[in-house]
């Protein structure tokens, strides 16, 4: 359903979140596409990495040559389908998942079903990301994360997952609401900040403890849970085991600039960069600034960012953003840690 613009701003908004979206379920059709002219009979064109994951030239080419060396055969043969635009702009391939059920949204926004070289063959999900400045990874509500991380095994305390309400300002949990902390001794007696939303620094020491050890603790699990598991998508069957990000923007198909990577690696990339933390600023756009002066936390893990969404449509939202151009970071990584990942060079 479109959704009704309350105002000017807001109708750039979800102009500007549109067109996003288009640029980016146009890259995953076009590889989609690129993937099936493969032509495994007269011998298909295979990409070395310029560096750690990443490649330069047909995206296609470098996704195959990539899984070819992570797999460690050569794939004989495939056929590829776009998910990607099925949930969000109605547009896709018909598929089944293994229940025979149609699907209707994916985590995996491109399906390939290969054949290998000694006749195996398997059905692989690919995540593919369009954006080098500071790409959403996940999207969702607090409700709907806390019970992701319940179902797998991860314990969230019904505290926690309120304190993680007033950090992204859903209705009933917001200062404006009369909803406060528990322990009120974080939060400044002449608050200036807005009515909308508690901040990081305000929430009670022991709720900011317990989301310090669940990252912490589960650092390499939550990010694969983020990437892999979707439980909006009823009909979802086929988690993605690879990532294809698109580093840079390009002219010609045949001369494009992708990071590729399973999603186990990048998980492992992204703890080895850094494990939770808080970064601190102070607001320096919007209504608040010059008014709101206190220094504000928000918090990060390895490569991921999270923090309310903020824009109208989906304000309380709670969004996961990747580093920008996290890939650059991944040499200095294997340097540092004496070792070589699967799929670099």
């Amino acid at each position: 359903m479109a959704l009704e613009p309350k105002d000017e701003g807001h109708l750039f908004q979800i102009e500007a979140g549109t067109e996003g979206r288009l640029k980016g379920h146009k890259f995953e059709e076009v590889v989609t596409e690129e993937l099936n002219r493969m032509d495994f009979v007269s011998g298909n064109t295979f990409v070395e990495s310029i560096k750690p994951n990443v490649y330069q030239g047909n995206p296609a080419n470098a996704l195959i040559s990539y899984i070819s060396q992570d797999k460690g055969k050569r794939v004989n043969r495939l056929k590829a389908y776009w998910l990607g635009g099925l949930a969000t702009a109605g547009t896709g391939d018909n598929i089944m998942n293994e229940n025979g059920e149609q699907i209707t949204g994916s985590k995996s926004d491109i399906l390939v079903d290969v054949v290998y070289d000694d006749g195996t063959d398997e059905r692989i999900g690919v995540s593919a990301k369009a954006c080098s400045n500071n790409a959403q990874m996940a999207l969702t509500t607090v409700s709907v994360f806390c019970g992701m991380l319940r179902e797998n095994g991860i314990n969230v305390s019904e505290d926690a997952e309120i304190g993680m309400k007033m950090f992204c300002g859903e209705i009933g949990y917001r200062p404006e609401d009369g909803y406060m902390p528990k322990d009120m001794s974080n939060v400044p007696s002449d608050r200036k900040a807005r009515p909308d939303r508690w901040f990081w620094e305000e929430l009670s020491d022991s709720v900011k403890k317990e989301w310090e050890q669940v990252f912490t603790e589960n650092q390499l699990k939550i990010t694969m849970l983020l990437l892999q598991c979707a439980r909006t998508y009823k009909t979802d069957s086929y988690k993605p085991t690879y990532i294809l990000h698109e580093c840079e923007k390009h002219t010609d198909i045949d001369d494009c600039k992708v990071a590729v990577m399973s999603v186990e690696e990048f998980a492992m990339y992204s703890q080895l960069f850094d494990t939770f933390g808080i970064k601190e600023k102070r607001i320096s756009k919007g209504s608040y600034k010059g008014i709101d002066m206190a220094i504000h936390q928000y918090p990060h893990f390895g490569f991921i960012q999270f923090q309310p969404i903020g824009n109208q449509q989906n304000f309380s939202e709670l969004q996961f953003n990747l580093k920008s151009k996290y890939y650059d970071k991944f040499k200095l990584l294997l340097d540092k840690n004496g070792e070589q990942k699967k799929g670099g060079k």
